[in-house]
């Protein structure tokens, strides 16, 4: 689809893979201001979680909660946030925000703290991708 920026770069092997599981290419979002923050992006387009088909959503959604769930003990999250949004790109992906008690807007949205996006050094980036595929269970890896 021309309109969208994702579909052209869904094969994309950069630094901020994770992994590449049957639904989704699992990403480390740019912004690492809470530590974990990926992004899970489906490999088809489309739009709305209810265009998927019954059994492919329920095969979507236990990818969704298998990365959360990978987040939540790598990261040691006090909770995760899982948000479906797609206001600014209209192209299935879900943001998969570890959060933490001391994390700077805790009992907030992501979206409603301004912040400087926080980057990390190339050593902290590589280590934080290396310590979530070492959770991922056996089956997809990168």
């Amino acid at each position: 689809m021309a309109s969208c920026t994702f579909c052209p770069h869904l094969g994309r092997r950069d630094g901020f893979f994770v992994v590449d599981w049957p639904y989704h290419i699992w990403r480390l979002a740019d912004d690492q201001t809470w530590p974990g923050w990926s992004l899970l992006v489906l490999k088809r387009h489309v739009t709305e979680l209810f265009e998927l088909e019954r059994e492919e959503r329920a095969a979507v959604i236990e990818e969704v909660s298998a990365a959360a769930r990978i987040l939540k003990d790598t990261m040691q999250a006090t909770k995760i946030n899982i948000e479906l949004l797609g206001n600014k790109e209209p192209h299935l992906h879900w943001h998969i925000v570890p959060r933490r008690t001391d994390d700077p807007a805790w009992n907030q949205p992501i979206w409603a703290h301004a912040h400087p996006p926080r980057t990390l050094s190339p050593r902290d980036h590589d280590a934080l991708i290396s310590r979530i595929r070492r959770a991922l269970p056996s089956g997809p890896r990168p």
